[in-house]
Parts: structure tokens; C-alpha cells; sequence
């Protein structure tokens, strides 16, 4: 994973992220997790 300059994961390690997430965690935290990417499609 990379972080960027402002502290933040990279757009790709993100949505990389969120979604082996979801794998696992199903539907348990699907609400935050569907926080996290919209985050992930937001534009800079």
C-alpha cells in the first residue's frame, strides 16, 4: 500500500482495499464500507 502526501491511502490501494473488505466482511459493516468507496470513486 502506498500513502500519499496527505496521509491518505492511494486512490487504487483503496478501492483495493474496500473491496477484499467487503469479501470478508460481507454484509456485517457493508454501510461503512460503502462510505469508504464511494470515497474511493470520489476525483481529487
Amino acid at each position: 500500500m502506498k500513502w500519499e502526501n496527505n496521509g491518505e491511502l492511494a486512490q487504487r490501494d483503496l478501492s483495493e482495499l474496500v473491496r477484499r473488505l467487503l469479501d470478508v466482511e460481507g454484509t456485517n459493516h457493508v454501510d461503512e464500507l460503502s462510505r469508504l468507496s464511494t470515497k474511493c470513486n470520489e476525483p481529487d
